[in-house]
């Protein structure tokens, strides 16, 4: 029996410090080794720390379409730790 793809997103966090927040949640920081599994059309950002690179793997599952919505917006990225 075949199972249809589920979609979604995998980050492997590989370097460096980041961030990932899901929409009207609190941000959580990622440090490398952290694995971040986000369901399908959840809306989220992730990327580096104001102070820090960052590198990481992203994963989109079969099955899943990326939506780039707007940017971070600079504030909200100066509130970050």
């Amino acid at each position: 029996m075949a199972h249809p793809p589920q979609g979604g997103q995998i980050l492997l966090c590989t370097a460096g410090r980041g961030y990932y927040q899901e929409w009207g949640k609190p941000a959580r920081e990622l440090h490398p080794g952290d694995v971040v599994s986000i369901p399908p059309e959840v809306k989220h950002w992730h990327g580096a720390a104001p102070d820090s690179w960052f590198a990481h793997v992203a994963i989109s599952v079969p099955g899943s379409g990326a939506e780039w919505l707007e940017a971070v917006d600079e504030t909200d990225d100066q509130k970050l730790k």
